[in-house]
């Protein structure tokens, strides 16, 4: 049995996942999940059901934060106080 190991990047990506709500937990979970998803290519590490998931709810935080941010400056601009 030479089974290969669990990429520790792509737990690590899934669990801050989690967090996707906090944008600093969300970039980081991309990051560490695509960088998991380039051991999995190569053949050294296993996980890419956990690097998936983390990269896809990362992206999703992210995106999240980028329309309120979006709204916000919207609001901003448009309101005659500013």
């Amino acid at each position: 049995m030479n089974e290969k190991p669990f990429s520790g990047f792509a737990i690590t990506g899934f669990v801050l996942s989690f967090f996707w709500f906090l944008i600093v937990p969300s970039v980081l979970a991309v990051i560490f999940s695509g960088v998991a998803l380039q051991q999995i290519h190569q053949g050294k590490r296993q996980g890419k059901g956990l690097a998936i998931a983390g990269l896809v709810m990362g992206i999703i935080g992210v995106a999240v934060y980028a329309l309120f941010f979006a709204a916000i400056s919207a609001a901003i601009a448009s309101s005659p106080f500013f």
